[in-house]
């Protein structure tokens, strides 16, 4: 197999199989009225902790941990690091996540959805590891076109000008100045604002610029070019470009044969270090010289012309692509251009689609592209093949089968006929690049690449007979021409295989083909409608024609000809018209056919292919929206189908009203929105607007109605204030699951959910709430009011434990001049927002004043963030205790203390939080309208969270729930001492992941684990003993030909914590894998990942090494390990993946918050399988060697067994400071663990 397929938008396949077989004939049938539907897969546990970080176009950070299934989990955080509110949907199996201020966009249609899909990002390499920069390709209004040469928006340059796009290629960084640029506001109104929405200088529409990957004797005289080569034809002067992954000129096949080549791809030469264009380059033009003239290509004779637009790695750009177009027609007047490469579906309008289309008329030339690789399904046509102009080409084998992998039609959206017709695509034998991997001097390729050149080649053999023939008259010879294949539909195949020894020979072609369309109802023609087909005759005779028709679907006459005959002059042309009464074509079905032209001698001249579809009956569904007011609003909407499929509607504008034209049956619809919430009209609310069974029989009008939404609240058994929410709402129909998440930022004061009518009674309902809920920081009242909106940043010396009653001063912006006439010394100080003065000035002028609290009122919409830090860059803490009050809430302050002489607050303080809540719960079914959630203390989970990091530290803390769809989903971090104590209430038999980070020196994972109701249960976090711990067993695994290993080095004293120092460079990491004695890999001394190709398939013995080290002022102990796996590997079946039972060793000591213990104290080391290990075997043997001087000298451990350990006691000398240890498992398979650990714990 030469070529592997990866599909997937915008990783535009080069097109070519991952396998090929013979496939079997392809029934006659007619195509499905609609395209594949959007679905949700179910979204499943983190088979791994592979996580990764995507920067998008408006400055958002996302960052995915990838689940079992292939999905992606994503987390959402704004520029300055705070989790921020988005909707995220998983469609066709990629995850999209689109920030609150950017979904209006898209759904306008001005903001290609892809720049949100985060799974083809992550393919594409644009992700914040590979690039800091978004590749962009913006198309302009008409009246803009010349805007596209002048200076870019801020945050972008200009690549490069696109001109028959009347576009340009940009890049942008990722710091959200581009997106700021061209909405204006950064989008933030675009959720709001009644106004219609628009892109700044004339850009009409921003697209990804995707990255691309490139998809003969036998398949030559299947197509008949032998017959046409003996008559001297071989395409000389005819130029054909080839625009792919460049070619290797030196080969002796394209000796004299190439004219001209560039390079479009920047810092690569045209040399073809992947070999795809070669392979294509060799099947249109080239000479066989390396097979004694055996395998040569379709037109030898041509001139070729060569762009390389893919790099060498395979991939390359759309720009670049629309680059290498605009080259070969403008520059090196190509008449013929190859293009086998392709994406996922589109309906003809992405920008390279429209590219075809336009330099297509601007030239004459005619482009030829590989339908896809994305068969069998229908509607997998993908671009730019789906371009109008496009001669596009599917795959067969030698029988004439269709090819299984071959992309079908009909075109997404109008329904229209692709592909055009049918070639050779398995089994290619052509010329491979010495550049690339492999021997010899010609490879096998299968593909609609490998078929797009033999069309290619023909076309120049037919414009070598026909100079004066334009592209589409080359187009409509080959296709009317072609053999016909009457197991392949023409939305499968097109008019039938290639054939140019027919094409050649024929002087009488007719339109490619006859498309009635798919009208809509009830706006289906009545009665007879017509579709002109044009016979053209270049022979010195008239002929006459014999014409009929035959459908695959529908009353046998569905389509008719005008008349059963038609005379074509010589040197002329003629039309008949084909007929139907829609009145009879069948409603909700594509029918499809074929015209078929017959002379007197009984021989087919022509065929044309023929569609025809109507809509059936529709009903309107009228959709309103309603803020908490009665006021219409705009809102994100998601509608499905009886089958759980996603409808394209995702938006309801400014006018709060949306109409919808569907058949009969069973919807589900919810609208998200922001709303005013509980502080006043300047608050901010977030509105989940459910409607989770719509039945639709007749038009019908439904109201996603805020007045009657009800706030979503809990209440815990002691006082705690909101640290954050998220909001899950699962919806299964027809057996397919669809989730959408939204995170309650801490800019909302609200959440409010819309109570169901009833029950669902078809398929499954459910929406998800969590909560975290901290001890209050600062409590404030004055004169029996309560100012309770508040967001607090404790002081770097923060309030004292205690009632406070501190008078209050107002100093306007709070800068110097804002003192000037306030004495702020021990006091409380309000100021406002302010453009001008920063909140870290604010915060220095009032601690330089004297003040001891700082209130900051926000001057805009939702809740104030009071320190500008990040998970991230956690920053100091402020010199002064600040925090921020909503605009209403403040101004009311404000608008005291100016008319009353004096206002004091009353203040509680809480200097560190003592206590956390983080809660779950699920409304099933229906949403109630009490959504209060109460908790009883039963229901909870108590879970002692003692942190004991060597030295005092800041460190940030998160847990994240197993929702129940399956996913891994995380609430914001929140600053806790690296070295104290604190009591966590969690509800009781969830699955919870909590991770604990030193920012800059390590971070700590737990397993999920279910914590039980009852007594307390105890995590440590930092403490000795620090190793190599892994959670699970997916960590090393071996896939068909290849084993992997993620390995971080510093688990600590939890029960089952994996910790990892990131990128921390004073902490070495490195692995090496071993088979028997020999080394095949190791990483580099920073690098806990290794990947390694095993091709032995026998059963061999493997050595996994991980060995890390790291400076002193990391702490005292565990300053090396080094840990050794013993196991066995053979072959793993093809898909299979295979896990190695790892043994891991946890160590159990009493030490204290230094990490020291007693000289005499017990030592339990456990030696078990990690979860779901493969042929695990009972442990059957434990060793432990006991160290008091770092290793010189070893004590044999007297170990017994405990429960499910070896337990030993100590005997260290008073010389000593620390114990290095030594152990070592052995199971009754023969899988083994060796690990040593250099000053693992200390004495005292």
């Amino acid at each position: 197999m030469l070529f592997t397929h990866l599909s997937g938008r915008r990783l535009l396949a080069l097109l070519t199989a991952s396998v090929v077989l013979a496939s079997s004939p392809a029934p006659v049938s007619a195509a499905p009225t609609d395209p594949p539907h959007s679905s949700v897969a179910s979204i499943v546990p983190p088979a791994s902790e592979s996580t990764f970080t995507v920067t998008l176009i408006t400055g958002e950070k996302v960052t995915a941990v990838r689940t079992a299934d292939g999905g992606l989990s994503p987390e959402v955080r704004d520029a300055a690091g705070r989790l921020t509110g988005y909707t995220s949907h998983r469609k066709e199996g990629d995850t999209y996540v689109y920030p609150h201020g950017a979904l209006p966009y898209v759904s306008a249609g001005l903001l290609d959805e892809q720049l949100f899909n985060i799974t083809e990002l992550l393919a594409d390499g644009y992700d914040d590891a590979h690039r800091d920069r978004i590749p962009l390709i913006v198309t302009y209004a008409d009246g803009a076109a010349a805007s596209r040469r002048t200076a870019a928006p801020e945050g972008a340059r200009t690549v490069r000008a696109l001109d028959s796009i009347q576009g340009a290629a940009l890049d942008a960084d990722r710091s959200g100045a581009f997106w700021s640029s061209i909405t204006a506001d950064g989008g933030a109104a675009a959720r709001s604002t009644g106004e219609r929405l628009a892109l700044t200088g004339g850009i009409a529409k921003v697209w990804l610029d995707g990255r691309v990957e490139a998809t003969l004797a036998d398949s030559t005289a299947q197509i008949g070019a032998p017959e046409v080569w003996e008559s001297g034809n071989t395409g000389e002067g005819v130029d054909v470009a080839v625009l792919d992954t460049g070619i290797d000129a030196d080969h002796p096949d394209f000796a004299g044969q190439l004219a001209a080549a560039e390079s479009f791809v920047p810092g690569e030469t045209v040399n073809d270090g992947y070999g795809h264009g070669t392979h294509v380059a060799s099947t249109i033009a080239g000479t066989g010289a390396a097979s004694e003239g055996r395998e040569k290509g379709v037109a030898p004779g041509v001139r070729l012309h060569v762009g390389k637009v893919l790099a060498d790695d395979n991939f390359g750009q759309e720009s670049w692509i629309i680059s290498g177009m605009e080259w070969a027609v403008r520059d090196r007047q190509a008449k013929i251009v190859n293009m086998s490469l392709g994406g996922d579906p589109t309906d003809g309008t992405d920008p390279m689609s429209v590219a075809v289309n336009e330099l297509s008329e601007e030239t004459g030339a005619l482009f030829v592209i590989a339908a896809g690789n994305s068969g069998p399904g229908s509607y997998t046509v993908g671009s730019p093949g789906a371009a109008d102009a496009a001669l596009t080409v599917g795959a067969v084998d030698g029988d004439d089968h269709l090819a299984y992998f071959s992309s079908q039609g009909p075109r997404l959206g109008d329904r229209a006929i692709k592909p055009d017709l049918t070639a050779p695509g398995v089994g290619i034998l052509a010329a491979r690049s010495q550049y690339s991997q492999g021997e010899g001097w010609y490879r096998l390729g299968d593909g609609t690449s490998m078929a797009a050149p033999h069309v290619a080649g023909a076309a120049a053999l037919l414009a070598a007979q026909h100079p004066d023939f334009t592209g589409q008259q080359l187009k409509e010879a080959l296709v009317s021409t072609a053999k016909s294949t009457p197991e392949i539909s023409p939305f499968q195949g097109g008019n039938g295989r290639l054939d140019i020894a027919a094409t050649t020979a024929a002087t009488l072609f007719a339109t490619v083909n006859a498309d009635f369309g798919y009208p809509q109802w009830p706006t289906a023609p009545e009665g007879t409608v017509g579709r002109e087909v044009r016979f053209t005759n270049i022979a010195d005779s008239a002929v006459t024609l014999d014409l009929a028709t035959a459908m695959d679907g529908g009353p046998a006459d569905l389509v008719v000809p005008s008349a059963p005959q038609v005379t074509v002059p010589a040197h002329g042309s003629a039309t008949v018209t084909l007929t139907t009464n829609f009145d009879r074509v069948p409603a909700d079905r594509l029918n499809s056919g074929f015209l078929t032209a017959t002379d007197a001698a009984g021989k087919v001249r022509a065929r044309t292919s023929i569609a025809v579809g109507k809509e059936g009956v529709r009903h309107k569904l009228t959709l309103k929206a309603r803020d908490r007011s009665g006021r219409p609003i705009r809102g994100d909407l998601v509608v499905l189908d009886k089958d759980g499929a996603a409808l394209p509607a995702s938006q309801i504008d400014e006018t709060g009203t949306l109409d919808l034209r569907l058949p009969s049956g069973t919807y589900s619809a919810w609208l998200s929105t922001d709303v005013e919430g509980v502080n006043g009209p300047h608050s901010r609310g977030f509105a989940l607007l459910p409607i989770p069974e719509i039945t639709l029989d007749q038009d019908r009008t439904v109201v996603f109605d805020a007045t009657r939404a009800r706030r979503a609240t809990v209440t815990t058994p002691q006082p705690s204030t909101p640290d954050g929410s998220r909001f899950e709402l699962f919806r299964e129909l027809g057996g397919n699951p669809w989730v959408s998440a939204w995170y309650a930022g801490a800019e909302y004061d609200s959440v409010w959910i819309l109570p169901s009518d009833r029950k669902v009674t078809t398929g499954a309902f459910s929406v998800g709430a969590r909560w975290r809920t901290t001890q209050p920081a600062l409590t404030v009242s004055a004169g029996g009011r309560a100012y309770d909106d508040l967001r607090v940043q404790r002081a770097k010396t923060p309030l004292p434990r205690d009632k406070l009653h501190l008078d209050t001063v107002f100093a306007n912006a709070g800068d110097s001049a804002g003192y000037a006439s306030v004495n702020a010394r021990g006091k409380a100080v309000v100021v406002r927002r302010s453009d001008t003065v920063s909140l870290e000035e604010q915060a220095a002028a009032a601690a330089s004043a004297g003040a001891r609290l700082l209130l900051v009122v926000n001057d805009g919409i939702g809740r104030l963030s009071p320190w500008p830090a990040s998970w991230w860059d956690p920053r100091d803490p402020p010199p002064v205790t600040v925090a921020t009050l909503t605009r209403d809430e403040g101004e009311r302050l404000i608008a005291r203390l100016g008319h009353e002489r004096r206002v004091r607050l009353d203040i509680t303080s809480q200097p560190e939080t003592e206590y956390i809540y983080d809660l779950v719960h699920d409304y099933v079914g229906a949403v109630p309208t009490d959504l209060t959630h109460r908790i009883a203390q039963r229901d909870l989970a108590r879970v002692d969270m003692s942190f004991r990091n060597w030295r005092p530290a800041r460190a940030l803390e998160t847990r994240a729930d197993l929702t129940p769809s399956g996913a891994s989903s995380t609430l914001d971090f929140v600053a806790v001492p690296a070295r104290g104590e604190r009591t966590d209430w969690v509800t009781a038999g969830e699955q919870w992941t909590t991770e604990v980070t030193i920012p800059g020196e390590q971070g700590q994972r737990t397993a999920p684990t279910a914590y039980r109701a009852g007594p307390a249960h105890e995590e440590r976090w930092f403490g000795p003993v620090q190793r190599p711990r892994l959670l699970d067993n997916h960590s090393v695994f071996r896939e068909d030909g290849g084993l992997s290993a993620f390995i971080p080095g510093w688990g600590d004293s939890g029960t089952a914590h994996r910790g990892d120092t990131y990128d921390n460079y004073a902490a070495e990491n490195t692995l090496r894998l071993y088979q028997g004695d020999t080394l095949l890999r190791e990483t580099d001394r920073y690098q806990r990942m290794l990947s390694v190709g095993l091709v032995n398939p026998q059963p061999l013995p493997y050595r996994l090494v991980s060995e890390n080290k790291r400076d002193t002022w990391a702490g005292p102990y565990s300053t090396a390990t080094l840990t050794e796996w013993g196991f066995t590997s053979g072959a793993v079946s093809p898909g299979g993946v295979w896990n190695p039972s790892l043994i891991q060793l946890d160590y159990a000591v009493d030490t204290d918050i230094d990490g020291k213990t007693r000289r005499n104290a017990h030592l339990t080391v456990t030696a078990l399988h990690l979860p779901m290990a493969a042929e695990a075997a009972p442990i059957r043997t434990v060793t432990l060697d006991l160290s008091y001087d770092d290793g010189v000298t070893w004590h044999d451990a007297k170990l017994r067994r405990s429960g499910d350990g070896w337990r030993t006691r100590l005997d260290a000398p008073r010389s000593a400071g620390f114990v290095t240890l030594r152990a070592t498992a052995r199971d009754a398979r023969g899988n083994s663990v060796d690990q040593r650990i250099t000053r693992a714990f200390g004495l005292r």
